[in-house]
C-alpha cells in the first residue's frame, strides 16, 4: 500500500477533525447578501475562495515547507501571517484549523523526534498563533508529503468546504454540489502553477469582495457557520 497516498487521503478526508467543518469560507454570508443566489455566480464565488487561497495562503505553506526545521523561521511566518490577514473572521478561522490541525496530528502521527509534539508546545505556551497554512505546510514537510501534493490538499480543501457548506445550508444539492467540485477541481492545478512561486512577501488577495463579504459574517444576527 501506498503510505503517502494513504496519509493524504486520511488528512485530506472530511471526518480529519480540524474544524473545517463548522466553516463555510464566507459563503455564509455571501448568500445571505445575495451575492451567491445562482449556481453561476456560487461557481464564480467558489472559485474566487480558492484564487484566495493560492495567491494569500499558498506562498506561507511553501515557505513553512521549506522551513519545517527552522522553528525560528516557523515562528517568523506565523507572525508575519498573523499581521497580513486583517480579515478577523478569516484570521479567527486560521487560528482555529491551524491549531486544530497539529493537536490532531499529535495525537495521531507517532513522529519519532517528537517534530509535531514541540510546535504543540509552542501553540499550548501562546509562542505561536498557529495559522492554517503555515501549520499546514510544516506538517506536509514533516509527513514527507511532496510540496505539489500539499499545494493540492489545500486548494482541494477549500473547495470541499465550500461545496459542503453549501449543501448544508440548502444552496445546492448533493448531486449538483458534487458536480460542481468535478468541475472546479479540474482548475486546482492551474491556480497553483500560477502562485507556486510566489514569496510571502507577494502574498496578496486577488478577489478582495469575497474578503469584504467574509468580513461581515459576525453582523449576522443568525448563523450555521463559524465563517
Amino acid at each position: 500500500m501506498n503510505g503517502k497516498l494513504v496519509t493524504i487521503l486520511q488528512i485530506s478526508d472530511s471526518a480529519f477533525p480540524t474544524g473545517g467543518f463548522s466553516h463555510s469560507v464566507g459563503l455564509e454570508a455571501a448568500i445571505k447578501l445575495g451575492i451567491v443566489n445562482t449556481a453561476e455566480n456560487f461557481k464564480q464565488f467558489t472559485v474566487q475562495c480558492m484564487e484566495n487561497a493560492g495567491s494569500f495562503s499558498l506562498p506561507y505553506l511553501t515557505a513553512a515547507y521549506q522551513s519545517s526545521l527552522d522553528q525560528d523561521r516557523l515562528t517568523h511566518l506565523d507572525s508575519r501571517c498573523q499581521a497580513c490577514l486583517n480579515n478577523h473572521v478569516a484570521h479567527r478561522a486560521s487560528v482555529r484549523q491551524g491549531n486544530s490541525l497539529i493537536v490532531t496530528a499529535a495525537k495521531i502521527f507517532p513522529w519519532p523526534d517528537e517534530q509535531i509534539r514541540r510546535i504543540e508546545l509552542l501553540l499550548e505556551e501562546d509562542q505561536l498563533h498557529g495559522h492554517y497554512a503555515v501549520m499546514f505546510g510544516f506538517l506536509s514537510a514533516v509527513l514527507q508529503l511532496d510540496l505539489h501534493q500539499a499545494h493540492q490538499m489545500f486548494v482541494f480543501g477549500v473547495l470541499r468546504t465550500i461545496i459542503a457548506s453549501a449543501v448544508r445550508l440548502g444552496n445546492v444539492g448533493t448531486i449538483e454540489a458534487q458536480k460542481i467540485q468535478f468541475e472546479l477541481q479540474q482548475g486546482v492545478d492551474d491556480i497553483i502553477r500560477r502562485n507556486m512561486t510566489r514569496s510571502v512577501e507577494d502574498a496578496c488577495v486577488t478577489f478582495p469582495l469575497v474578503e469584504v463579504t467574509q468580513n461581515t459574517h459576525d453582523t449576522m444576527f443568525a448563523k450555521l457557520f463559524h465563517s
